[in-house]
C-alpha cells in the first residue's frame, strides 16, 4: 500500500511566491541604480575632459563667455556716454554773433591758398604765390573764408554755462566784433540776449553772461592735467547748427603748441580725434565722468571739415583765464621784452644742454635789456623751475604781475657759462607782435648763403639777399643788418666773416639792427 505525500499550504506556496518577486525587483532595482551611478559618473567625467578631447565645443564655450563679458562691458561704456550726454548737454548752447561788416577777405599768411570753395583762386590779385595745401592745414572753426556782401552778418558757434546765473564761456573768434549775442537754450530753443564780460584773443577764450539768467543748467571743470592720452573724450556742441550734437573718441596727444593759430597764440592744446566740426567752436571737450577737460578750438582740415584730429583748450588754463577775466573783466601779462626760440639740438649739444629756450632779440628799452639779457643767450630756468618750451616760458612770464620780479638762470651761448639776473616784470604791450617786422629783398647777387655784404666804416653790413635762399627766406635777416659776429669770432671785415664761414655747418650769427641784437641759428646745406 502507497504513503500519500503531504500537501504544502497555499499559504506557505504563496509567501514563497513574494519573497522571489521581491528578489527579483531588487535585483533589477540594485543594477538599474548602479547603471544609472556609472552613467552620471562618466558623463561628468566627459565635462571635465571636455576642453581636452574636444577643442571645438571648449572654444565655443569660451567665445560665448567672452562674447557675453564684452556686450556687458560695452553696455557700460554706452551707460557712462549717455550719463555724460545728459549730465552736460542741457549746459551746452547755441551761439549766434550778430555783425555788420564789408565785404573782406581773411588776412591769409604768405604763400597759403584759401580752402576749397568760394575765394580767391591761385591767379587771384591777392594770392600771387603758388597753391600751398597747407593753407587750410590748420583751420578754425566757425569763422568763414571770405566775409559776405555789406550788411548784418552772423556766425555761429558753441558755449559752455558753467553757473547756474548763466556765465557762459565760449571762443573769442566766435563773438569777436558781434553786435548783438544770442545765446539759444535748452531742448525749447529759448534764446536770450548775451552779454561779453572779456576776451582774450591770445588762448581764444572769451566769457559772456546771458541777460536775465537764473537758476540754469551747468557744468563743472574738470582736472586737464589728470587727464591721460587714451582717455575718453566726448565733443558736445552745435556742428553746423545742429544743436545738442555728442561725438566721441579719446585724446590723441597732450601739449600741442605749434598748431597754426599763429605765433601770439598762447596755450599747450589737447588734441581728440572726437569728431568736431565748423560750429563745435566754443564747445566742451568732457571727460567720462561729464567733467570739463578742454574747450573745443581748431581742428585740422584740408577740406574745412572733420578729418580725424581736433584741437581743446586746456580746462586748467580756461578755468585760470576766465576767472581772471571775471574779476578784472581783461587779461594783463607779464612781459620781458624778448623774441624767443626753441633751442637749436646742435647749439643744445655743444653748451651741454637738454633744454631751455633761446632768445632771439631783446627789445631796446625793454625790462630784459635793462636787466642785462642778451640775444644768444638761453633761458633756463623761471623761479628755480626748468624751462623746456617756447610756449611755456611764454606762459610762465605772461603769469606775473606787472611789477613782480623773476629770477631766470641763463646761459651766454659764446662762453658758455651761465648766471642768474632777476628782472622788473613790464607791461605786455596790446600791440606787441609776435616777431621782427617783414624781412626786405635784394637783386643783388648772392654768397654761400644768399648774402650780398659791404662795409661802412668798420662794419660788415648787409647790402643785399637772394629772393628764396636760405637768408631770405629762413632766416629774416635784413637789408642794412650789421654782422657783428660768426660762430664767436668778432667781424671787423668780410674776409673774417667768410673765413668763419667757410667750413661751418652750423652757424651761430650776431647781428645788429637800428641798435637791436639779434641772434640766429641755422644748419648750412651741404
Amino acid at each position: 500500500m502507497s504513503e500519500e505525500k503531504p500537501k504544502m499550504p497555499l499559504k506557505g506556496l504563496a509567501l514563497y511566491v513574494a519573497l522571489g518577486i521581491v528578489a527579483a525587483l531588487t535585483s533589477v532595482g540594485v543594477y538599474a541604480g548602479v547603471q544609472y551611478l556609472y552613467q552620471v559618473a562618466d558623463s561628468k567625467k566627459e565635462e571635465v575632459q571636455a576642453p581636452l578631447d574636444n577643442p571645438a565645443l571648449a572654444e565655443t564655450r569660451s567665445e560665448t563667455s567672452n562674447h557675453d563679458a564684452g556686450t556687458t562691458a560695452l553696455k557700460k561704456t554706452s551707460e557712462s556716454f549717455r550719463s555724460v550726454a545728459k549730465k552736460v548737454g542741457p549746459a551746452v548752447v547755441n551761439i549766434k554773433a550778430t555783425r555788420g561788416v564789408k565785404k573782406q577777405k581773411m588776412p591769409r599768411p604768405r604763400n597759403r591758398r584759401p580752402a576749397p570753395g568760394p575765394g580767391p583762386g591761385p591767379e587771384d590779385e591777392e594770392s600771387p604765390f603758388p597753391r600751398d595745401p597747407f593753407w587750410d592745414f590748420f583751420e578754425r572753426f566757425g569763422a568763414p573764408h571770405m566775409m559776405p556782401e555789406p550788411g548784418p552778418q552772423t556766425s555761429l558757434g558753441s558755449g559752455i554755462i558753467i553757473d547756474k546765473n548763466g556765465t557762459v564761456v565760449t571762443n573769442n573768434h566766435v563773438i569777436d566784433g558781434g553786435t548783438e549775442i544770442m545765446v539759444r537754450i535748452g531742448s525749447d530753443n529759448t534764446e536770450m540776449k548775451a552779454k561779453i564780460i572779456g576776451t582774450d584773443p591770445k588762448t581764444d577764450l572769451a566769457v559772456l553772461k546771458i541777460e536775465g539768467a537764473k537758476d540754469l543748467p551747468y557744468a563743472a571743470w574738470g582736472d586737464s592735467d589728470s587727464a591721460e592720452v587714451g582717455d575718453w573724450a566726448i565733443a558736445i556742441g552745435s556742428p553746423f547748427a545742429l544743436d545738442q550734437s555728442v561725438t566721441v573718441g579719446i585724446i590723441s596727444a597732450k601739449g600741442r603748441n605749434q598748431v597754426g593759430l599763429g605765433n601770439d597764440f598762447r596755450a599747450d592744446m589737447i588734441q581728440t580725434d572726437a569728431a568736431i566740426n565748423p560750429g563745435n567752436s566754443g564747445g566742451p571737450l568732457c571727460d567720462i565722468d561729464g567733467n570739463i577737460i578742454g574747450v573745443n578750438t581748431a581742428i585740422y582740415s584740408r577740406s574745412g571739415g572733420y578729418m580725424g584730429i581736433g584741437f581743446a583748450i586746456p580746462a586748467n588754463l580756461a578755468k585760470d583765464i576766465v576767472n581772471r577775466l571775471l574779476k578784472e573783466g581783461k587779461i594783463v601779462r607779464g612781459w620781458l621784452g624778448v623774441y624767443i626760440q626753441p633751442l637749436d639740438p646742435e647749439l643744445a649739444k655743444e653748451l651741454g644742454l637738454k633744454q631751455g629756450v633761446g632768445i632771439h632779440e631783446v627789445i631796446e628799452g625793454s625790462p630784459a635789456a635793462t636787466a642785462g639779457l642778451q640775444a644768444g643767450d638761453v633761458v633756463l630756468e623761471v623761479d628755480g623751475k626748468t624751462v623746456k618750451e617756447v610756449t611755456e616760458l611764454q606762459r610762465r612770464i605772461g603769469d606775473f604781475k606787472p611789477g613782480q620780479t623773476v629770477k631766470l638762470k641763463v646761459m651766454d651761448y659764446a662762453d658758455k657759462k651761465s648766471r642768474s639776473i632777476t628782472v622788473k616784470v613790464g607791461t605786455l604791450p596790446e600791440d606787441q607782435g609776435a616777431g621782427p617786422e617783414e624781412r626786405s629783398e635784394s637783386e643783388q647777387e648772392p654768397d654761400r648763403i644768399g648774402l650780398i655784404l659791404g662795409t661802412k666804416g668798420k662794419d660788415v653790413v648787409i647790402k643785399g639777399m637772394e629772393p628764396g635762399s636760405l637768408s631770405e627766406s629762413m632766416l629774416g635777416l635784413e637789408v642794412g643788418d650789421i654782422i657783428v659776429r660768426v660762430n664767436r669770432q668778432n667781424i671787423t671785415s668780410i674776409s673774417a666773416y667768410k673765413k668763419a664761414l667757410k667750413n661751418a655747418k652750423h652757424v651761430y650769427l650776431e647781428v645788429k639792427r637800428k641798435g637791436r641784437n639779434l641772434f640766429f641759428q641755422f644748419a648750412l646745406p651741404e
